[in-house]
C-alpha cells in the first residue's frame, strides 16, 4: 500500500542559487571540468523551455554557441548579474531566439 504524507515545501535559499555572474565566472574557466558543466547547464535551460513557449532556438545551434550568448549576453547586461543564472538565461535566448 503507498501512503501520501503531507511534506512542507521548502523556499531554496538564495545563496544556493547561481547567479548570472557566478555562471558567467564559471563559464570563462579554461577547465575541462567547468567547460562540461556549462555544456550541461545550458541543456538544462534548453530542456525548462516549453513547447509552447516564444523561445525558438534554430535547428542546428549548438551549446557551445548558446553558452558563448549567453556569457555575452550577461558580460553587457548588468541587471542579469546578480539575478538567477536560469532566468538571466531565459531572458538573453527570449530576446535573440523569439519565435516569428
Amino acid at each position: 500500500m503507498f501512503s501520501l504524507a503531507s511534506t512542507q515545501a521548502f523556499a531554496v535559499n538564495p545563496k544556493m542559487q547561481l547567479t548570472g555572474i557566478s555562471f558567467l565566472n564559471a563559464c570563462t574557466k579554461q577547465n575541462e571540468s567547468w567547460i562540461s558543466f556549462c555544456n550541461g547547464y545550458i541543456q538544462a535551460v534548453v530542456d525548462s523551455i516549453p513547447s509552447n513557449s516564444d523561445i525558438c532556438i534554430p535547428n542546428g545551434t549548438t551549446r557551445t554557441e548558446m553558452v558563448t550568448i549567453a556569457q555575452r549576453g550577461i558580460t553587457t547586461s548588468h541587471q542579469l548579474h546578480n539575478i538567477n543564472a536560469h532566468e538571466a538565461i531565459h531572458i538573453i535566448f527570449h530576446q535573440l531566439y523569439s519565435c516569428q
